[in-house]
């Protein structure tokens, strides 16, 4: 079967936030998020920090489950720690790797090989002086649970906080004004990081309205 992620909303040169799942050797899960970044229509591309268990387990098993789900619990319990098995189904073996885990309740789930993956240590990587692994996987699998499932773009929320201040910036105090304006930095950061087309041309118009307002941006 043909694999293309647009079937999921998923197009080539962005980037999505999901919840990566994996297990180790002993069948003992561990849930994560992570921004996806599609490279082709079965390719995705990953990058993650040494030091978790999500890494420990790609490196022994090189394989993974991308879920794409827009659930705050699941995204908080998957940041905070991780999320229970009471959430989780499980896929039963079909290789030497063993079982593989998946969120119940996601609106669709990526099986993914990995294909190569590459080590680097960026002292000066804003995050923190770590090695940083560098992954391309195949999707081997895309099994959609909800036919209206869409992965989430950090960008179009950023835009949409960036328009909510936007709407409000000329009916506030000064002290607002300015906090207006550095949130709206920090959304364009976002949108030109991972936005797509539309997205930055929204903001685009946006900051021109402002400065044409006298606004120093």
């Amino acid at each position: 079967m043909e694999i293309d992620l647009t079937e999921i909303g998923m197009f080539k040169g962005q980037q999505y936030e999901a919840i990566i799942t994996t297990t180790d050797k002993e069948g003992r899960s561990n849930a994560a998020p992570f921004g996806v970044r599609v490279l082709e229509k079965d390719e995705l591309f990953l990058r993650i920090f040494e030091g978790g268990n999500t890494i420990k387990n790609i490196k022994e098993k090189e394989e993974f489950i991308v879920n794409i789900t827009s659930s705050p619990l699941m995204f908080t319990l998957a940041t905070t720690n991780t999320i229970p098995d009471e959430y989780l189904s499980r896929i039963p073996e079909t290789n030497e790797n063993g079982e593989m885990t998946y969120i119940t309740d996601a609106d669709a789930y990526l099986i993914c090989k990995v294909k190569s993956l590459k080590n680097s240590f960026r002292e000066n990587d804003p995050i923190k002086d770590t090695g940083v692994n560098f992954i391309k996987a195949e999707v081997r699998e895309i099994n959609i649970k909800n036919k209206c499932a869409k992965p989430i773009n950090r960008g179009i929320h950023a835009l949409i906080e960036a328009l909510v201040n936007y709407s409000r910036i000329n009916i506030v105090d000064e002290k607002t004004k300015e906090y207006f304006l550095e949130r709206f930095l920090e959304s364009e950061r976002i949108i030109k990081r991972v936005g797509n087309d539309e997205e930055k041309e929204s903001i685009k118009i946006l900051k021109e309205d402002l400065i044409g307002q006298g606004f120093d941006l």
